[in-house]
């Protein structure tokens, strides 16, 4: 293998080379060519005078008219380039970029400008003809309008995928309906995994290796185009169009599980469960846009300014619906195994999921300012919007077997969903937003600065509330209904919010050399079908720059933040210090905990709230104290010379005594240095001279970075004791001794060095880099008390490997000044890559069982997967290119 990598670098050294001598001396040629004499060109005696008069001053020329605009200038690079990918999946090296093999016309600019014009125009296309390509030109008239034109590209790539789904019609996936019936008929087909068989595995193995491979691929297209006028020194109007489109197909996740317990315990006659993940990965297309227009004015004098805007956003989904059929089943059919009726799940022959849906939004807003004396200025903005949207639902399930006469007797009072009229036809959906930002800033002294500003934002979300008789469940293989959800309707709930932040901030100048910085920040949420109906944060920051010496700056800030919900509204979870989780009959004894009675079942469950454990608690409401510093010290006090450091850590700690997210912690340290031999004053006299030598016009650089995050979660194995579907939502049970802690570490560094360099005149110019980037993710678990006999898998703490990344990048690059407008340049980068991940190092399309490091096997023979993913790669790319200025 390493015979074979050295064979392919050569060849690619060999053919830049080769294109590079070609090019050379091709452009060596014509000039010598231009310049060479023959015997009868040679000068003759007599030509003397005829030389002199040359020599004599011509009188001068009439001046010419100035242009519309000024010097045009420009350039365009041609390259050729070889690229060479080892690896078994390398997609990662053009992730989100794109290097062509063969010829190119790449670069193409052009500028006017004169010191005599007030006319400037430029031109700039970037990597033409590639995936990435970026077009952008500007015109302007100095102090009277500016239009500027972009458009761009930018690529996402996954990878090659298999899959047995063709797109067939628009958002429609299918499936060969011959292997379809093939895979339904198999023996023991509708089984649990444990007496599956071998006979469909087997089937779905070989079409599975026989299927097509698609590419996934998604780029997304920029337009923008924005313009300025101003008629006069007091009016200037503004214009700006934009829009995105993302085309392509990407990996989408669908399905479902299917629990049994069968997994035998410690515990006679009493098992833990066994799942099976039922579903597949399909290749959805994508084909949406958004279209962005922005019309403004402004009109100012000299104490005051005023202006407005209006803003449109529309978004347009093409494909509104993806819709696919089910590999396995050529005839719908519902789950069976009371009373969780866990066998059978995911028997759908089509199904649908509803995509983006289209919407409008629309804002306006009022900008002004007033000048005061004493350097003091009154500014704000105020901002109203209204969003729209309202697509057809789709119908609650394609099963044709979710009919009442195939739920009487099996699951009697469940609505038969298929074809069953929707509570209204769409949402009619329609959110209201308010914003609105008030400053008062002055400076009543040379030395001290105030600053007091508020900022509100007003989301009201109006759309209705909607109730549905019962929702699809379990991949459409039985119908959900408010019997299952503990009392409470199958509703939306509209979630709206209010914020009000008010900053309070000072500034003052010691002296020259030191400053001080003080605020204080108060933010009060409001919020409707939320946990925490209103909360209060209270901040405050303090921050100092000293420079004790010229070239010296050291900073540093801490921030100390505390939020607080007045309340933490959850569902009438109750605590039992000896839980049965057994049965009436037969008790089991669970320790302590909490959990939903039948008394409190009876009682009703809060509406609005979320059926999740009562000591479960959200981050983004829960109470939180914030801790965030830093400091950074940067030295430049010499022209050769210069270095900084910086360091800032942040931690988040939560409320204690629950579960969820206790803490999350963050640092980062960053070092640089840069190093001139020749300092820039020497620099500029060495130039002016004709140059230095390669090491008098070198440049140095260096920097270190290292990220670091940390994060602690805990979470519990609940148990369900007494459910059944459609018959009683009962008896959650979170008992203590089923706790389980994740603490998650990740580790970033990245280091790296070059210099650039280059000859008298910078006739030669050499660019040297090398970045490495190592990545490592640990996550460890633990279970803080001795779990339930019954719950080994339910609860017990898995370890996982290490997550490891790591990724290099050296570039080579030498550039030629043949004449003033011409060069020629290589350029050689080496990417190597490499990466370590336990989810998917032993992925593959289709298994009875996919291997996960770190954790029992997942049970899969009815799951298929793209297997489209990134895996270890090296990559060699090598560009020649020439380069004509004029």
């Amino acid at each position: 293998m390493r015979l074979d990598q050295a064979n392919r670098i050569r060849s690619i050294v060999k053919f830049t080379m080769c294109l590079l001598a070609t090019i050379v001396l091709t452009l060596f040629a014509i000039p010598n060519a231009r310049s060479q004499q023959g015997p009868d060109e040679k000068i003759n005696p007599g030509d003397t005078n005829e030389l002199e008069a040359q020599k004599k001053p011509e009188p001068k020329k009439p001046t010419t008219p100035k242009r519309l605009f000024g010097d045009f200038k420009g350039s365009f690079d041609i390259a050729a380039q070889s690229v060479q990918v080892e690896g078994d999946r390398p997609g990662k090296f053009q992730e989100y970029r794109d290097y062509p093999q063969g010829f190119s016309f790449r670069n193409l600019r052009f500028k006017y400008e004169s010191a005599d014009s007030p006319y400037l125009m430029s031109f700039k296309a970037l990597e033409i003809r590639e995936r990435d390509q970026s077009y952008s030109a500007v015109i302007e008239k100095i102090g009277k309008f500016r239009t500027r034109f972009l458009w761009d590209q930018i690529p996402r790539y996954y990878d090659k995928g298999r899959t047995l789904h063709v797109l067939t019609g628009p958002g429609f996936l299918s499936v060969d309906p011959v292997l379809r019936a093939a895979l339904e008929a198999a023996p023991n087909a509708g089984n649990p995994a444990q007496t599956l068989g071998t006979a469909l595995p087997a089937l779905v193995s070989q079409a599975v290796g026989a299927s097509p491979t698609v590419t996934l691929r998604v780029r997304w297209d920029q337009l923008l185009v924005t313009q300025s006028y101003r008629p006069n020194k007091n009016w200037e109007f503004y214009f700006r169009a934009q829009h995105l489109r993302l085309n392509g197909t990407r990996p989408r996740d669908t399905g479902t599980f299917a629990r049994q317990n069968i997994f035998p315990t410690s515990i006679p006659g009493v098992n833990d469960g066994v799942w099976e993940s039922l579903g597949m990965e399909l290749p959805e297309p994508v084909n949406q846009h958004t279209t962005n227009l922005t019309f403004g004015f402004q009109y100012s004098r000299p104490k005051w300014r005023v202006g407005m805007d209006y803003s449109l956003s529309l978004f347009r989904n093409n494909v509104p619906t993806l819709t696919w059929e089910n590999p396995f089943r050529v005839t719908d059919a519902l789950s069976s195994g009371p009373p969780t009726f866990p066998i059978g799940r995911n028997r759908f022959v089509r199904a649908q999921l509803a995509e983006a849906p289209d919407n409008d939004y629309q804002s306006f807003s009022v900008h002004a300012s007033v000048d005061f004396p004493h350097d003091t200025q009154l500014r704000g903005e105020f901002t109203w919007g209204r969003g729209t949207q309202n697509v057809p639902f789709l119908p609650y399930t394609l099963n044709s077997a979710m009919i009442t006469a195939n739920l009487t007797g099996v699951l009697a009072g469940q609505p038969g969903l298929f074809g069953l009229a929707l509570p209204r036809p769409s949402l009619n959906g329609v959110v209201r937003t308010l914003n609105g930002d008030v400053a008062l800033a002055s400076k009543p002294w040379h030395d001290m600065r105030f600053v007091i500003e508020y900022r509100g934002d007003d989301m009201q979300n109006q759309s209705p509330i909607v109730t549905f008789p019962g929702l699809p469940l379990f991949g459409d293989s039985t119908v959900r209904t408010a019997i299952d959800n503990y009392g409470l309707a199958m509703e939306n709930f509209p979630t709206s919010y209010t914020r009000h932040d008010t900053t309070v901030t000072w500034q003052w100048d010691v002296n020259k050399k030191f400053g001080l910085e003080a605020e204080y920040n108060w933010e009060i949420w409001n919020r409707t079908f939320r946990d925490v109906p209103k909360s209060n944060e209270h901040s405050i920051e303090g921050k100092f720059d000293y420079k004790p010496r010229r070239g010296v700056s050291l900073k540093g800030d801490y921030l100390y933040s505390h939020r607080i919900p007045n309340t933490y509204l959850v569902q009438p979870l109750v605590f039992n210090p000896n839980l049965n989780i057994g049965s009436a009959a037969s008790p089991i004894s669970g320790g302590p905990g909490w959990e939903a009675t039948l008394a409190i079942v009876a009682a009703g469950f809060v509406r609005g709230l979320p059926n999740e454990f009562n000591m479960l608690r959200r981050f983004d409401e829960d109470d939180r104290i914030r801790k965030d510093g830093g400091i950074s010290l940067e030295v430049n006090r010499s022209e050769k010379l210069n270095y900084s450091i910086s360091w800032r850590y942040l931690r988040d700690d939560y409320a204690k005594g629950f579960w969820g997210l206790r803490y999350g912690a963050q640092s980062t340290l960053d070092a640089q240095v840069n190093y001139f031999p020749r300092g820039g004053k020497q620099d500029d006299d060495q130039m002016a001279a004709g140059g230095g030598s390669w090491l008098q016009n070198s440049f140095f650089y260096a920097n270190y970075s290292r990220e670091f995050d940390q994060t602690g979660y805990g979470g519990m194995g609940n148990l369900i004791n007494g459910a059944g579907t459609n018959v009683r939502a009962c008896c959650a049970q979170f008992p203590i001794n089923n706790s389980w802690d994740r603490a998650s570490k990740i580790n970033l560094d990245m280091f790296q060095f070059g210099f650039n360099t280059s000859s008298a005149g910078e006739k030669t110019v050499l660019d040297v880099s090398y970045g490495l980037g190592f990545a490592r993710d640990r996550t460890n678990t633990t279970n803080p008390f001795p779990i339930l006999p019954q719950s080994p898998r339910t609860a017990g703490a898995v370890p996982y490997p290490d997550v490891i990344n790591r990724q290099q990048e050296a570039n080579i690059s030498i550039t030629r000044q043949l004449r003033a407008d011409l060069a020629v340049g290589i350029n050689y980068r080496f990417e190597p890559y490499r990466v370590s991940d336990y989810y998917t190092n032993s992925l593959v399309p289709y298994g009875v069982t996919q291997v996960t490091g770190g954790s029992f096997n997942a049970n899969t023979p009815r799951d298929l997967f793209l297997d489209a993913r990134f895996t270890s790669m090296h990559a060699n790319v090598a560009t020649v290119f020439l380069r004509y200025s004029f």
